[in-house]
């Protein structure tokens, strides 16, 4: 693979194709800088990788020159109304802090998450988008900042996006980006895809704070889902590469299966050779 960008480029990695080992083994061959692991799989749960493990996973990625950014869980809540429930949720990321730190990595990402409750009166689940409660938000604020104070000095934290963040989280993350060290992570396909006001405010959000941008997620979107090829799909891939370029951030291609995310190689190869050419 080309070097085609500013910063270094790695990928997200689906441990239902490959185990750990096997996936730096096949980052190394394809001269990937990095791998993204997800722990949203119950393999790579904390209490499923013992110290032994943990310290063998390290020497192994180590030794093949390979980092490891870690996603954190989609499904822990940090803005719920009930303390010890909010308590746990904290509990539970800062074991998978402690899982990041041991295993060398130089990332945790995760998403502020949504606040969803059930409407008797409805007969359904309901999320709040637009307007979250105050109280909510404050809850939110108070779970980012143990985040940040956990982390501290172990490993880097950063925020992601995922379609659209309501303005209390923004004004939330803009204040903490400044006074306590976090750091952004830009899912530019979700963002290309939102509501043409929604997709204003983000990009003037990542505009605005485009210097605390250190890693951009980087796959297409088409009719039957995110995460696929970037050559097909309704994402203008070529627009946000000059844009990753001038801000020099680190690219995770979360592109699934391997194939896809191989015959994306190959595109970002091709992009590269025709702006070769032009010059």
């Amino acid at each position: 693979m080309e070097k085609r960008f500013g910063g270094k480029i790695g990928f997200a990695a689906s441990p239902l194709s490959r185990d750990i080992k096997s996936t730096a083994d096949f980052a190394r061959e394809h001269h990937f800088d990095f791998v993204q692991l997800s722990l949203d799989f119950s393999r790579l749960f904390p209490e499923n990788l013992k110290e032994s493990k943990r310290r063998e996973i390290r020497e192994y990625y180590n030794n093949r020159n390979i980092g490891l950014y870690f996603h954190g869980p989609s499904d822990i809540p940090l803005m719920n109304r009930h303390d010890a429930v909010r308590e746990a949720g904290l509990n539970r990321i800062f074991e998978m802090i402690d899982l990041a730190v041991e295993l060398g990595g130089v990332y945790f990402i995760f998403h502020p998450g949504r606040l969803a409750f059930y409407s008797t009166g409805k007969n359904k689940v309901v999320f709040m988008e637009n307007r979250i409660p105050s109280k909510h938000l404050d809850f939110f604020r108070d779970s980012l900042y143990k985040i940040l104070e956990y982390a501290s000095g172990r490993v880097s934290v950063c925020i992601e996006n995922t379609h659209y963040m309501p303005l209390g989280f923004l004004d939330i993350i803009n204040e903490t980006l400044r006074d306590r060290g976090l750091h952004l992570v830009w899912d530019v396909g979700y963002t290309d895809i939102l509501p043409p006001d929604k997709r204003a405010r983000m990009l003037k959000f990542y505009n605005d704070n485009v210097g605390y941008v250190k890693i951009v997620h980087l796959h297409n979107i088409t009719d039957s889902g995110g995460h696929k090829t970037l050559r097909t799909g309704m994402v203008n891939v070529p627009a946000y590469i000059d844009i990753i370029n001038a801000i020099r951030a680190d690219v995770v291609l979360e592109i699934f299966p391997e194939k896809s995310l191989l015959e994306s190689v190959k595109y970002l190869n091709s992009l590269a050779a025709d702006l070769k050419t032009m010059s």
